[in-house]
């Protein structure tokens, strides 16, 4: 018992250092199973996390895609599909209607949720509706006022789309 007791903690110190070295790990999303189910979750999703901070949308598609598969999400759903959202709008090959599809998702689960109203705004220039993105800067507004970041980075977005 003891020895499984040592292989178990020398796993999660593994996967720490794996999660501290900024995503640039090459363990495989299945190579987690061992930790708990919360840690695991939170482990992938900083890993896609680093991924999208690195540019590397692929990666980060394929670790977000198979954490919303999962039933034991919680409350991390809504910001998982944020950045699936963020993710299949920034990816080379852009899909913007998987993008749309995943902040309307995100906002479903949390009507408050400022980076899906931020991203979808964003989202609403690519598709030329100034419109919609101005709706999305008002509910902005209402949650974070317009000192909040995400309002700014909105609302420069929609004035260098003039």
């Amino acid at each position: 018992m003891k020895k499984f007791k040592i292989i178990i903690i020398t796993i999660i110190i593994f996967f720490s250092f794996k999660v501290l070295s900024a995503g640039t790990s090459s363990v495989d999303v299945e190579s987690s199973e061992s930790i708990n189910g919360s840690d695991q979750i939170l482990i992938l999703y900083q890993r896609a996390e680093n991924y999208i901070l690195e540019e590397n949308y692929k990666k980060s598609l394929k670790v977000l895609k198979s954490l919303i598969k999962r039933e034991d999400l919680g409350d991390h759903r809504a910001n998982i599909y944020n950045l699936l959202g963020y993710s299949y709008r920034k990816i080379s090959k852009q899909d913007l209607d998987k993008s749309y599809a995943a902040y309307m998702m995100a906002l479903e689960l949390d009507p408050s949720h400022i980076g899906a109203h931020e991203y979808l705004g964003e989202l609403y220039l690519m598709l030329n509706e100034k419109n919609k993105a101005i709706e999305m800067l008002n509910k902005l507004e209402k949650l974070v006022t317009s000192s909040g970041k995400e309002f700014i980075e909105l609302q420069n977005a929609i004035n260098k789309f003039d």
